[in-house]
């Protein structure tokens, strides 16, 4: 009999590890550069996080339920490098500040409900990634409060979203109550997106719509972009048109933004672009060049050095390095030097 306990306690302790196995992962990017920069009378010199993709640690896992179907989450955190203050006022590691959903998964793609990215997050067309420091488009559009940006406009609160592929369509749907709060039409703040996303080989196609309501002005935006992959070089090439952005009547802007990726030996790929703004608003443009440098090191460790400079005109600031307070007009300057890590 006692025998019999022992190799039942053996046997529970070899099949353990199989029980407590899980299958989630932990994920993340680490992601800080060295800028320097002026903008008018403004200088700047700095160690901050996220160049070339926002730093962050995430956790996602997935269960099978049997008969193709599985339980599916993802739970992602920002984490900043240089210690600054998250958007939630914490140090460092911040609060739920990126994605957290549920949902489950199938032959017919994934509904999830959560914190999640709207089509205007991934797929946008762009030869510097989207970089906020380095995409031309992404500095010409940060902060006029667009949602065709992959900053935290693109992430929408109290979510239920579709993601499928069928033959190289990607297809994107969202639908969000946004604040979640009560209004005398429960409507006013919700929001709509959809997202298509063709690859086939070297092309690529890109087409986003998206819709924030409200009881002032609804704001409607839309982007069409494309790449093709010539060998020796890949072009890139992206039109975005949005109206009444923060839900404001007029606050129009017109962007678009051409671009190359050179390969540079096996290892690395030279970058540029110009991306140009027309604010209807302030009637005024500016506009954005970039040239960078990206080396792979290994699988997961990229060095990048670039620089950007941004030429407003009068009533736009726009540029990485911030404007002196009430001035416009001036041109913006920055050169970056980094490294990201992903795991």
């Amino acid at each position: 009999m006692q025998k019999k306990l022992i190799a039942l306690a053996v046997a529970g302790l070899v099949s353990a590890p199989a029980f407590a196995q899980s299958n989630v992962t932990i994920y993340g990017v680490a992601d800080a550069y060295m800028a320097f920069g002026d903008h008018g009378a403004n200088d700047m010199s700095a160690v901050n996080s996220g160049g070339l993709s926002g730093s962050r640690i995430g956790f996602r896992g997935t269960e099978d339920l049997g008969n193709g179907l599985k339980a599916v989450f993802t739970y992602e955190q920002a984490v900043n490098f240089d210690g600054s203050d998250n958007s939630d006022g914490t140090r460092g590691l911040g609060g739920n500040s990126r994605q957290s959903f549920v949902g489950l998964s199938g032959g017919f793609g994934t509904v999830s409900l959560g914190r999640q990215y709207a089509p205007g997050f991934d797929h946008i067309v762009d030869a510097f990634g989207n970089s906020a420091i380095l995409s031309p488009a992404a500095i010409l559009i940060g902060g006029e409060g667009s949602t065709i940006d992959a900053g935290s406009g693109a992430r929408w609160n109290n979510s239920v979203a579709y993601n499928g592929s069928f033959s190289g369509l990607g297809v994107r749907a969202i639908y969000s109550m946004r604040a979640n709060e009560v209004h005398a039409d429960p409507n006013d703040d919700d929001a709509f997106g959809l997202g298509l996303n063709y690859n086939n080989g070297p092309l690529r196609v890109a087409a986003i719509y998206q819709l924030v309501q409200s009881n002032t002005a609804d704001q409607k935006e839309w982007s069409l972009g494309g790449s093709y992959n010539f060998g020796v070089a890949t072009l890139t090439a992206h039109y975005q048109d949005a109206k009444s952005l923060n839900n404001t009547k007029g606050n129009d802007v017109d962007l678009w933004q051409v671009g190359v990726i050179v390969p540079v030996g096996a290892a690395g790929n030279v970058h540029v672009g110009y991306g140009q703004a027309d604010y209807d608003n302030r009637n005024a443009d500016a506009k954005s060049y970039s040239i960078a440098y990206t080396h792979a090191l290994s699988k997961r460790t990229t060095a990048y050095v670039g620089y950007n400079q941004t030429d407003n005109d009068t009533g736009v600031a726009k540029g990485v390095v911030a404007a002196p307070t009430g001035v416009t007009g001036d041109k913006a300057n920055v050169l970056a030097v980094g490294m990201r890590h992903t795991f």
